[in-house]
């Protein structure tokens, strides 16, 4: 008797049509899944860009608070810059649709200004000398202020520090011109991680010339008044970030001590320089925008001025 085979053959049939109509739904399944991930990660991208461009325009907003602040502070007509002066409080986290916006501000002035180490100014011996006496302060070596003149000499075709810069992992050469950020300082050789988290507090990188503010003035940029400034007489002057000095005369009535400042027309009691912070919070991202804004006393070219903006803090 031969038996039919047939219903072997019908059975394979739909053992392979069962296999084929899972490969299809398994392939739908993928192809479902990517176009929704898709769909996700664009309108994840869509809400991102959104949300920044409404930080930026809060950002701006910002800058206009801190430019009206440091306006009404110049009308108080008081004649110096304190710690406790109304740009220096800050504005807490304040609701706005999508999230929170908060704003700090600080005086650049109250620190040493790395570019009056400029070879090409005429006081830069001078200053020098006083950075020197910041790095003692700090606990630092002094050589770290030639190595920072020389950084920046664009002058000398060669410099002792070049073998160095040239034999790092991705060499480079010596900027031959001013800090535009202190950040920069990191690269200078001398400077390693330790010896810049220990500088960075106190130095900023703003126009040659530009004097420190003895009100706002911590207490190791203070020890830069003289060679004989002892940290408790620093602290004595600055006065728990309490110091109201109308002129740097005062300074000496405050502290007799002192006996003299070395070249008082490297300080002041009026800032011009301020470091403005703005943190903003949409739907849970954060955002952080940084301004260098100028404040120009009078004449034509007075007003506030936002010389440098960033993003994401230092």
């Amino acid at each position: 008797m031969i038996q039919s085979t047939f219903p072997q053959c019908g059975k394979m049939q739909r053992g392979v049509a069962l296999l084929v109509a899972l490969l299809v739904v398994a392939l739908a399944t993928v192809l479902i899944a990517g176009l929704l991930d898709r769909g996700g990660l664009m309108a994840a991208r869509t809400r991102n860009a959104l949300r920044a461009q409404q930080a930026q325009a809060y950002a701006r907003g910002l800058e206009n608070y801190a430019a009206e602040v440091l306006t009404r502070a110049q009308a108080q007509g008081v004649g110096y810059d304190a710690a406790d002066s109304i740009w220096a409080i800050p504005l807490p986290p304040t609701p706005v649709p999508g999230g929170t916006i908060a704003a700090q501000m600080a005086d650049l002035n109250g620190r040493f200004n790395l570019n009056n180490l400029d070879p090409t100014y005429d006081t830069q011996g001078v200053w020098r000398g006083k950075f020197v006496l910041l790095l003692t302060a700090l606990k630092l070596d002094p050589a770290i202020a030639g190595h920072v003149v020389a950084w920046m000499d664009a002058n000398a075709a060669t410099s002792t520090d070049d073998q160095f810069y040239l034999a790092q992992p991705v060499p480079y050469r010596r900027a031959g011109r001013e800090f535009a950020h202190a950040s920069e300082l990191r690269l200078v050789a001398g400077v390693d991680g330790d010896a810049y988290a220990a500088l960075a507090p106190f130095v900023t990188a703003l126009p040659e010339g530009t004097p420190i503010n003895v009100n706002t003035a911590s207490v190791p940029v203070l020890m830069t008044l003289s060679p004989n400034v002892t940290r408790e007489m620093a602290q004595a002057i600055w006065q728990q970030g309490g110091a109201h000095f109308t002129g740097v005369d005062q300074v000496l009535k405050a502290q007799p001590a002192l006996a003299v400042i070395e070249h008082p027309e490297c300080f002041d009691v009026r800032s011009s320089y301020f470091f403005a912070r703005g943190l903003i919070t949409l739907d849970g991202l954060p955002f952080e925008f940084d301004s260098l804004i100028e404040r120009r006393n009078g004449g034509a070219n007075g007003g506030i001025h936002v010389l440098q903006r960033s993003r994401g803090g230092d």
